[in-house]
């Protein structure tokens, strides 16, 4: 796959930390594993480290505390620690990474619904990555790649059946959407070259926040439906018109795009 594909960027699987199983120590041979072959393929591949689901916050309402050592999973920091630790004992030199990944969500099945408020803790994880790799000689020029930003819940709060399914509940607010998006979005704009933020992808597209899937998303989605030529709702134009930088948006509680100020 690397030789056919010279000079591309290699994702070497996302949110390691969620797994109890994929303790960091464990993980370092799966990655030189990983790493070698391509390097084998395209010695010019580039290599991205597995993400991280969050720096130092887990989940609220996950039967834990939200920071580091939560029942919910293992928070990226200590996972990230072991996992740099375990590989340069076992190979003498810290993880050859050229972009590191993280997943950005804040969490919160309690606080619904979520909102701009929740901006600050995504913000925070950001932060506390690019703090803690500028600690590290070989990582402080890395980069970081948001590889998923998102927010779950849109809705006054949700239900679930014994099987552990998850239903909405109540309104479906666009205008709290809308503020973390913008939140974000401005946070990002200013800081992303300060912190070495080269690329963030936000989570999902379209997923059906009214039949809720396993991963229990009923936040942000971009477009009416899932079918191609689908209309953007309108926190889909937001983020269009800021990637073309046209006017600003905001969503109104009835889900209409409302006109801000020209963004500079």
């Amino acid at each position: 796959m690397a030789l056919i594909s010279p000079g591309s960027y290699w994702y070497i699987f996302g949110e390691a930390n969620r797994y109890g199983y994929m303790t960091g120590a464990r993980f370092a041979s799966v990655f030189y594993y990983y790493y070698s072959q391509l390097k084998i393929g395209d010695p010019d591949a580039k290599i991205i480290g597995t993400s991280l689901l969050n720096w130092d916050y887990t989940c609220v309402g996950c039967g834990g505390p939200s920071t580091c050592d939560s029942l919910a999973y293992q928070c990226g920091k200590t996972w990230f620690k072991e996992f740099v630790a375990s590989y340069e004992s076992k190979y003498g030199a810290k993880p050859p990474v050229d972009i590191w990944a993280i997943d950005v969500y804040p969490l919160d099945w309690l606080n619904t619904p979520n909102s701009g408020a929740h901006a600050q803790i995504a913000i925070d994880q950001l932060t506390g990555m690019r703090q803690y790799l500028n600690t590290i000689p070989e990582y402080q020029n890395t980069p970081i790649w948001i590889t998923e930003i998102g927010l779950h819940v849109g809705y006054d709060g949700w239900t679930s059946d014994q099987a552990g399914n998850l239903f909405p509940s109540g309104d479906y607010h666009w205008d709290k959407m809308s503020d973390y998006l913008v939140a974000v979005l401005d946070w990002l704009e200013q800081n992303a070259s300060a912190n070495q933020i080269e690329k963030w992808f936000f989570f999902t597209t379209w997923a059906d926040i009214v039949n809720v899937g396993s991963d229990g998303h009923m936040g942000i989605i971009f477009f009416d439906g899932a079918v191609e030529g689908s209309s953007l709702n309108c926190l889909g134009e937001i983020y269009r018109a800021r990637a073309l930088n046209e006017v600003r948006l905001e969503c109104d509680q009835n889900g209409e795009s409302v006109t801000g100020s020209q963004v500079n």
